[in-house]
């Protein structure tokens, strides 16, 4: 109960500061590729993330998106690891870069913490990702009995779920999309990496994206759960934005939040829903 008062106290004061201010707290949305490994599917990247050309490349990402100035930055990890991403963003404005290689690469340095320190923003990065409980160490993590009865249910859900070859093999629309994407995504990565990522950030492509991840669940209805792998997905989406209010206060005026890309039009949706939200495109902020 009074972590409950807590929430709507939390949001009242920030429903009187934007009535005196008259406005909204500014979000915006970097859909990315994951500049390292990943346990997607197919993993889309650029080749030679790490040479001189893409980190110059980088650095004027890194410079546009500092022209918004965000109040907060959040990035696409699980709260748990915060503390190392504390830890990196201490060391690097000592000027220290990571000595770990899947750290230096990974995107959530590479832009997140880079813009931290361009923008001298005192704690760095915010981690609000969320993974489904098979994930994240399943029953030993479970806190309540909602918390035991969704992770078994979420393994049930796995546990049926289709390969995903196989998915695609058996979904011939989705395929065809799939294929179109990567198709696609091969001729981005001959542009500049800002343009690579504005490319990925348009609607058709988040849309794309969004069908693939998300929806095409439900075309074939595999082993009869296909909304229901769908309804995961979305609970995913929603926990994370869950994770991104709770680290907001009346004095934020303008956030950022870089994550797959698969992700931007699920919370584009309920940040443009939202009345105490405005949804900032982000080619508005890269093409000044």
């Amino acid at each position: 109960m009074k972590s409950i008062f807590g929430f709507f106290v939390f949001f009242f004061s920030i429903q009187i500061s934007l009535g005196q201010q008259q406005n909204r707290i500014q979000v915006a949305v970097l859909g990315t590729f994951h500049f390292g490994e990943s346990s997607d599917y197919a993993s889309i990247s650029r080749k030679d993330i790490m040479s001189r050309k893409s980190m110059k490349e980088i650095n004027k990402l890194v410079s546009d998106l500092a022209t918004f100035y965000p109040n907060k930055i959040f990035v696409e990890n699980t709260p748990d690891t915060q503390g190392l991403w504390d830890g990196v963003y201490a060391d690097y404005r000592k000027g220290l870069e990571p000595k770990n290689p899947s750290i230096l690469v990974n995107e959530v340095f590479q832009i997140g913490i880079k813009l931290a320190k361009q923008i001298n923003d005192p704690f760095g990065v915010i981690c609000v990702n969320y993974t489904p409980p098979e994930q994240n160490g399943g029953l030993k993590q479970a806190k309540t009995g909602l918390d035991t009865i969704y992770t078994v249910y979420s393994n049930m859900l796995q546990n049926r779920k289709p390969e995903i070859g196989r998915f695609f093999q058996e979904n011939p629309m989705a395929d065809k999309e799939f294929k179109s994407y990567l198709k696609k995504n091969d001729e981005w990565s001959k542009l500049s990496l800002e343009k690579h990522l504005l490319a990925m950030n348009e609607t058709s492509s988040i849309n794309s994206l969004h069908y693939l991840n998300i929806t095409a669940w439900m075309d074939q209805n595999p082993n009869g759960i296909g909304a229901e792998l769908t309804a995961k997905e979305y609970l995913r989406n929603a926990k994370i934005l869950q994770n991104v209010l709770h680290k907001l206060n009346p004095y934020d005026k303008r956030v950022l939040i870089i994550i797959g890309a698969a992700h931007v039009k699920p919370l584009k949706d309920m940040i443009e829903a939202h009345p105490l939200l405005e949804f900032v495109p982000i080619e508005q902020i890269l093409k000044k």
